[in-house]
């Protein structure tokens, strides 16, 4: 009997030899083939940045219907614009009357992002001359000009006064660039950087910052308010183009 189960164990055993290759390695596969690492999704961060500038061309100036474009008569010009008058100094003009009555004047290539429109104005004396302090203003706005309050949508404020006497002694070195020349002002602080090639004031109070600069025969005075940061209001004056060279938006 023992010899016969014997002859059994050697027939199974050369039985499954013949079957080839490792007859008992596929054991277990069928519990290990679902088990895997988890797949954990993965998302890539895509890291936009926000523009802090604008160009002025895609400005609209809420005036620009009020003159006509390269106007030849700069004495008509100055007579349409002070018939305007409505008691106030400051009266709306396009920029093609200020860019006539203000030979070479300059305005900002930028402005801050989320602005739109642009008021302008020419400042007059009372005998109808073109004031010299101001000679003109502009007001950079997130909205409609006036529709809304200054103190929320008019973003920037850029005054431009006539000042030859001062601008020639600065060029001259007779007068030294100094916070000496605003003492006058009601400011928190003055600071005196170069911006450029250029000497530039830079005014701060509670309500904002003024960057002052002489170009030609003219002072200018670009005010931001608290929420304009320095930075920006710097890189305005610092890229400054012909007025009447700014190919503006339709209004």
């Amino acid at each position: 009997m023992r010899l016969r189960r014997n002859l059994a164990l050697i027939v199974f055993v050369m039985a499954l030899a013949g079957c080839g290759g490792s007859p008992l390695e596929s054991l277990g596969l069928r519990s290990s083939d679902w088990i895997n690492e988890p797949t954990v999704p993965t998302t890539i961060a895509v890291v936009t940045t926000m523009p802090t500038v604008v160009a002025a061309e895609r400005l609209l100036w809420a005036n620009d219907d009020l003159g006509t474009e390269n106007p030849e008569d700069v004495a008509a010009v100055l007579e349409q614009v002070f018939a305007r008058r409505q008691g106030d100094r400051f009266i709306q003009a396009s920029r093609f009357e200020i860019a006539a009555a203000l030979d070479g004047v300059t305005f900002p290539d930028l402005a801050p992002a989320g602005a739109e429109w642009v008021s302008s104005q020419l400042v007059f004396d009372n005998d109808g001359t073109v004031a010299d302090e101001p000679s003109a203003a502009f007001g950079i706005w997130s909205a409609e000009p006036y529709s809304r309050s200054r103190s929320v949508a008019q973003m920037v404020v850029l005054k431009v006064s006539t000042d030859q006497e001062t601008a020639s002694q600065l060029a001259s070195g007779e007068v030294e660039p100094s916070c000496a020349l605003f003492s006058d002002r009601t400011t928190d602080q003055c600071e005196l950087v170069t911006v450029g090639s250029r000497a530039t004031w830079i005014l701060s109070s509670s309500g904002g910052s003024t960057v002052v600069w002489f170009e030609g025969p003219y002072r200018y005075e670009l005010f931001g308010r608290s929420f304009v940061p320095i930075g920006i209001l710097r890189q305005m004056s610092d890229d400054m183009v012909p007025l009447a060279s700014i190919e503006a938006e339709s209004s």
